[in-house]
């Protein structure tokens, strides 16, 4: 089984290696592509729209059985600005299953730079944190790292194609994207 998975974060492709354990081996290869989003996305559709359009690039890119895709963005509640990653999984017949990770509230000093991994570069002096620990890793302390997050969306993304017999449809790509083009979402 081959698993194309649309960054070439090596937090994020970590993850995907730790959670599509749970179906048995494959060959899990990160490949480069574009969101189609803001760099920054904002909003559920954003980040959704971002997150399906890494796993049909990934996957249609090299041929493989599965594509996922990953992206974080904000989501507003009030006042409070969270933080909330979605990871997408679509396979070759275009089902696609969708899960999101814990939310978690940023700072609001990161809204005046362009993306959060730009503001955590400057408060933490490290360049390349994105890569690392993530921001959730600088703001819990080590207790959660950008591979945890992302690995506990995979895994809920997994879990209609873990538990087939519970889920009667899958939803295609053409649905999903009606959804993400509908005012109410």
């Amino acid at each position: 089984m081959k698993v194309a998975v649309g960054t070439t974060n090596k937090s994020k492709i970590l993850a995907v290696k730790k959670a599509w354990a749970i179906l048995g081996n494959a060959e899990i290869i990160g490949v480069k592509v574009y969101s189609g989003v803001p760099e920054q996305p904002k909003g559920i559709k954003q980040i959704v729209l971002g997150a399906l359009n890494r796993a049909i690039k990934a996957r249609l890119k090299i041929g493989s059985d599965y594509g996922v895709g990953i992206e974080a963005g904000y989501i507003t509640l009030g006042s409070l600005i969270m933080d909330l990653q979605a990871a997408v999984i679509v396979d070759k017949e275009n089902y696609v299953t969708i899960g999101f990770g814990p939310g978690f509230q940023i700072p609001r000093e990161a809204l005046k730079y362009n993306t959060l991994g730009g503001y955590m570069a400057e408060v933490t002096g490290r360049k390349s944190i994105n890569e690392e620990i993530g921001a959730i890793g600088y703001l819990s302390r080590g207790l959660i790292t950008r591979t945890d997050l992302t690995y506990q969306a995979i895994i809920m993304a997994l879990i209609p194609r873990i538990n087939k017999n519970l889920y009667e449809e899958l939803v295609k790509v053409d649905r999903i994207m009606e959804w993400i083009n509908e005012e109410t979402l």
